[in-house]
């Protein structure tokens, strides 16, 4: 049962209490702020017991004992600080269990000692500071844990190696700095792992060698600043990888070639300068890409054209000054295009003809001044347009480009104001008259009487002297 879902039912024993429970929650008991001990007295017929926000500080030893039949077990916001060893002992049918929102911080090593049956493990956002060997001994049966928004910052190794079956491990939004080489190393069949919002700096480069099943690894939100060309062995069934939000300044050649299945792929809000020229394989499923909030100013030739099945391109945020033709080769399904806040303020003459399928461009908050009239010509499927925030020059240079406005302002989602002349300051391009596009004339120059002196040449006279004897 959701959090949500829990206190829901609450609610409605509250507000209707002479009314039978529901059908579908008879084999559940929730006990309210109210309690400040867990009852131990058999409880007929429940299967699933909640505290939420219950004064209960500690779970003793043998706390459910009497209660064999009980499958899960959660205590949410419940202010448990501590856990005796042996609480859950006797519960041979357990299968999930939560202990969230709680000023917990340790957890004694085997506390989940011989819940052969146990699936799921729900620990996050408590005070947890690290994670003994031993603490999960034995769960050869469970497949999810979740330990994120803790306070861990450390975890001994070989912590997660009696888990065979894990697939998912959540340990986001912790103070994980560092992670050994071997600390997943048994964990074959896991699939999501999530990494994110820690302070890690960088990933062993085997880490994720023995991982074989991998569909989602998260590492986005920590300080890393380099990825190793070989950190992903297995690439075969990857879906999504998050990056974003990191400190790399560069990513290696080919790094993401090879990813048949890969369909989320973020690596915005990172310090990107430069790309190799050859990053991206086919990446048959991905229809995705943002490379906003770096330090991109220039991109290799073709660097996009083997991602044929691209929709979306988020080059936004970033240092860009021009924009070039070449930067969009082989995009020819890509619908919408985010270039703004940038520092354009030219593009080239046939920089859109690769886009005929764009249906959305973004330019704003970018230093246009003027363009041709015919720059948006070949976007012949364009239905949103957005040109604000740009200083646009209002002049002759701008009558063709505003006649284009002028024909398509349904597309146009805001305003393109002029920012000069002073005249025309803070009006709408669509708004304005032709003969209102006006270059100012310079008046005709007077050239100043050039007066030609002649000066007469004189021939030098040689004298030739004759000597006899």
């Amino acid at each position: 049962m959701s959090r949500g879902e829990a206190f829901a039912l609450l609610l409605w024993l509250l507000v209707k209490p002479s009314l039978c429970q529901p059908e579908e929650y008879k084999d559940r008991y929730i006990f309210s702020s109210s309690v400040t001990d867990i009852p131990r007295v058999l409880i007929p017929g429940v299967t699933k017991v909640y505290f939420l926000s219950s004064h209960i500080e500690t779970i003793p030893k043998k706390a459910f004992f009497e209660n064999p039949q009980f499958e899960e077990i959660e205590f949410l916001e419940s202010n448990v600080a501590s856990i005796e060893p042996g609480a859950l002992e006797g519960l041979v049918n357990l299968k999930a269990v939560e202990i969230a929102g709680n000023p917990l911080a340790t957890i004694p090593a085997g506390v989940f000692k011989d819940l052969e049956n146990l699936q799921t493990i729900v620990l996050k956002n408590n005070k947890l500071r690290n994670l003994e060997k031993g603490l999960f001994q034995g769960l050869k049966n469970v497949k999810e844990i979740q330990l994120h928004g803790n306070e861990i910052d450390q975890i001994e190794e070989g912590t997660f190696d009696e888990l065979e079956n894990l697939e998912r491990l959540h340990l986001a939004k912790n103070n994980i700095s560092s992670v050994s080489t071997d600390l997943f190393s048994k964990l074959a069949k896991l699939q999501t792992l999530r990494l994110y919002e820690n302070q890690l700096t960088s990933v062993p480069e085997d880490i994720f060698h023995n991982l074989t099943n991998l569909k989602e690894v998260a590492l986005s939100g920590n300080k890393l600043t380099e990825l190793s060309p070989k950190l992903f062995p297995h690439k075969d069934k990857l879906v999504k990888l998050y990056l974003e939000n990191n400190l790399l300044t560069t990513l290696p050649p080919q790094f993401f070639v090879d990813f048949p299945q890969l369909k989320t792929l973020t690596l915005q809000k990172n310090n990107l300068r430069t790309l190799p020229p050859v990053l991206f394989g086919t990446l048959p499923k991905l229809s995705s890409l943002s490379l906003s909030e770096n330090n991109l100013s220039t991109l290799p030739k073709g660097l996009f054209s083997p991602l044929e099945k691209m929709k979306t391109l988020d080059l936004s945020k970033n240092h860009f000054v021009t924009m070039s033709a070449e930067y969009f080769e082989g995009l020819g399904g890509l619908r919408e295009l985010k270039l703004e806040n940038n520092k354009i303020h030219s593009l080239d003459a046939d920089v859109f003809h690769e886009l005929p399928s764009l249906t959305t461009l973004r330019l704003a908050h970018n230093d246009l001044r003027t363009l041709p009239g015919d720059t948006f010509q070949p976007l012949v499927k364009l239905t949103k347009l957005d040109l604000n925030n740009n200083p646009w020059q209002c002049d002759c240079n701008l009558v063709q480009l505003h006649s284009w406005i002028v024909s398509n302002s349904k597309i146009l989602t805001s305003a393109a104001v002029c920012e000069s002349p002073e005249a025309l300051k803070g009006q709408e391009i669509k708004s304005l008259n032709e003969d209102q596009l006006i270059c100012p004339t310079r008046p005709p120059t007077t050239a100043s009487p050039t007066t030609t002196i002649s000066i007469p040449t004189t021939t030098p006279m040689t004298t030739v002297i004759t000597t006899t004897k």
